[in-house]
């Protein structure tokens, strides 16, 4: 089933908040939340957090990455459920303390409260605040849940290079977030190689070997039960399309960037309707993708001249 919808979307697993910037609540007796969204949604979370916990708190706050879209209402969160603990990749750790990088986080939260109309939401008076990390994960680390439920960290890098997933083997759970490809309202699959595309390939690869029955996605959606399986296989198969494309175009287009990225936007962005990223983002995104697989293409150029 593909789930676009918030609230309970297996037993004991949340989608909350609002499917364009949802966060997710695994209940136990240690309670998880995984990403921490976006500022001006934080009263949203936490008010239908107490309502799947009845007013108990999360332990934990698990951050995929450091993405201003993945982190915006943690401060907010803390208040709120003091108990609770953040924990992160120790990349992403070092990013948070990083003045430039949260002025950044901070800028773009406040942008972000722009969108509150267009999703139907108050947009309050709640900013982004700096915030602590309690605790770091790397690849194998456990975190237990319940006696029988334990977040396993995964390092998936390719989106960004502090990207965590976390797979909870006894529910069969993937928490991948953009490690994986995110889908539009269409069902068009955006490949979000943003650092390296190579890497962000592998990371797919090795999410596509779990036994998953629940996954969670970045934005708008999750999958369960078959559709699960199906969409890791088909960000797969889409990356390679991406890929593909983008290569034409450069061909096309002497490996002009701007005239690339506007081949793909006219096939990615324009006119595409309902939830979709706001166009500053988008495009800014788009232009790192486009280069992730133009050093690919540059240098299979450079070893065809190499070998003439």
């Amino acid at each position: 089933m593909v789930v676009d919808q918030i609230g309970e979307i297996a037993y004991g697993i949340y989608m909350l908040g609002h499917r364009a910037m949802p966060v997710f609540l695994v209940d136990g007796d240690r309670p998880a939340l995984f990403d921490a969204g976006l500022a001006f949604l934080g009263p949203l979370y936490a008010r239908q957090i107490r309502q799947a916990l009845n007013d108990r708190q999360p332990a934990w706050c698990f951050l995929t990455h450091s993405h201003f879209d993945h982190c915006g209402a943690v401060a907010y969160l803390k208040i709120q459920f003091p108990q609770m603990k953040v924990v992160c990749s120790k990349k992403a750790a070092d990013v948070f303390g990083r003045p430039h990088a949260i002025s950044l986080i901070s800028e773009l939260n406040h942008f972000a409260a722009g969108m509150a109309a267009d999703l139907g939401v108050d947009p309050g008076d709640t900013h982004f605040e700096p915030f602590g990390v309690d605790a770091t994960a790397g690849e194998g680390d456990r975190f237990v849940i319940s006696p029988d439920l334990t977040v396993r960290a995964m390092e998936t890098p390719g989106h960004t290079w502090d990207f965590l997933s976390y797979f909870i083997p006894q529910r069969k759970l993937l928490v991948a977030s953009e490690a994986l490809g995110t889908p539009d309202e269409t069902g068009y699959i955006v490949t979000d190689c943003l650092v390296d595309y190579d890497v962000h390939y592998q990371s797919m690869q090795r999410l596509g070997s779990l036994d998953v029955e629940t996954l969670c996605l970045g934005h708008i959606y999750s999958c369960t039960g078959s559709d699960a399986r199906r969409h890791m296989a088909e960000s797969l198969a889409q990356s390679r399309r991406f890929r593909g494309m983008v290569e034409q175009f450069l061909d096309a287009e002497n490996g002009h960037i701007p005239a690339v990225m506007k081949r793909v936007k006219a096939i990615e962005w324009d006119g595409k309707p309902g939830l979709r990223q706001p166009e500053p983002a988008y495009v800014l995104n788009l232009e790192a993708r486009v280069k992730t697989v133009l050093r690919k293409w540059q240098a299979t150029k450079d070893s065809k001249e190499y070998q003439r």
